[in-house]
């Protein structure tokens, strides 16, 4: 299967980089998506990505097709938006990812060991600005006229303070329906930038696969009720995207049961189910390829397709990615769901990479 690498021209981070810019925020940018319009809303559906999109809805005449980042994941893709840095710069580097100055691997949305159920549980010892530095979100610079539209229980995490910033105004909801009525009351208020969080259909593409029923009926549903409310909300931009895609895995590896691997390894394996990062002194280049059906880069190439900016001296010495449609995963915990998920993300196929940015009255 062929491997699509991010264009950082036109993918999640240049939108980032535009709403920063249209926000009127300074950044470093090396490239944009420029946004009109005098106020804008911003909607991510999880996991909506342009191979959902395209199976659940068919054509949608304001949808372009750009790329997410690398690893093709929640984390870092929020961080990447909300901070306009490639994942080169940020450090977020997927669902599991190494902190130097904690002294291992960490849950960066949960901000805990992978192990633990407890959330937020490392803040006790170390902020999570302080583990992540350069993680800080933009909106931090911006004193008034925001508002996010969240699930209960994200809005005070250490990961959603940080990385998503501060807002005038933070809505939460219980469900989906209760998040379009809190949208409505929200866009009432006039708001000039609003944030609106969707998790369903990546929840469900986990559980049941991409292109399973309740998958792409919720993406149908959810889509097709918050693009009739925004259609007619003219004195608003929105844009609506996604953080990732999914695929739908035919084969699972664990590889907290691969002994010979981990002998070799300073550190368990990192990142996500189909980005997988390690830290060796052992060419794992010619180790792998006669084992695991794996694409390996280099410390070098991996800088590259994280977005090639930044200090690269933190990143892991290999990353491997899935040339098929097989989840590689290791188990922190004895007692683990993971395996038992039919949908995956964080590769490389177009299917995880590919993502909508759907434009209303822009």
């Amino acid at each position: 299967m062929e491997l699509e690498q991010p264009n950082y021209g036109r993918n999640l981070y240049s939108l980032g980089c535009g709403i920063a810019s249209w926000l009127g925020i300074q950044t470093q940018c090396d490239s944009r998506i420029e946004i009109q319009g005098e106020r804008l809303i911003l909607l991510l559906m999880d996991g909506f990505g342009w191979n959902i999109m395209e199976r659940a809805l068919g054509e949608v005449k304001e949808a372009t097709k750009i790329h997410g980042v690398f690893p093709s994941t929640t984390s870092t893709t929020l961080t990447t938006l909300f901070t306009a840095k490639t994942p080169s710069q940020h450090g977020v580097l997927g669902y599991n990812t190494f902190v130097k100055s904690l002294g291992g691997i960490v849950n960066s949305l949960r901000y805990n060991h992978p192990s633990e159920s407890q959330r937020d549980s490392l803040s006790n010892g170390m902020p999570f600005e302080k583990a992540f530095p350069n993680s800080k979100g933009y909106l931090w610079q911006v004193n008034e006229g925001t508002a996010a539209v969240l699930p209960a229980g994200i809005e005070n995490t250490e990961f959603t303070k940080v990385v998503q910033g501060k807002v005038q105004e933070t809505k939460t909801y219980l469900n989906v329906w209760d998040a379009y009525e809190s949208l409505r009351s929200i866009i009432e208020k006039k708001y000039k930038f609003i944030y609106v969080y969707i998790p369903d259909v990546d929840s469900l593409a986990h559980k049941y696969g991409p292109y399973a029923d309740p998958t792409l009926a919720s993406a149908r549903e959810i889509f097709m009720k918050f693009y009739s409310l925004l259609k007619d909300v003219k004195e608003y931009t929105t844009l609506i995207t996604a953080d990732h895609g999914l695929v739908e895995t035919r084969g699972l590896v664990e590889l907290d049961k691969d002994e010979e691997l981990l002998s070799m390894l300073e550190l368990p394996p990192y990142g996500d189910s189909r980005a997988v990062f390690l830290r060796t002194r052992y060419d794992m280049k010619t180790y792998i390829h006669g084992k695991y059906n794996l694409k390996v880069f280099t410390k070098e190439e991996l800088f590259q397709i994280l977005g090639g900016k930044g200090d690269q001296s933190a990143l892991p010495d290999y990353g491997a990615v899935p040339l098929d449609y097989t989840a590689y995963i290791f188990n922190f915990r004895e007692k683990s769901n993971y395996a038992r998920l039919k949908g995956h993300h964080g590769g490389l196929f177009k299917e995880e990479i590919e993502v909508p940015l759907v434009t209303i009255n822009g």
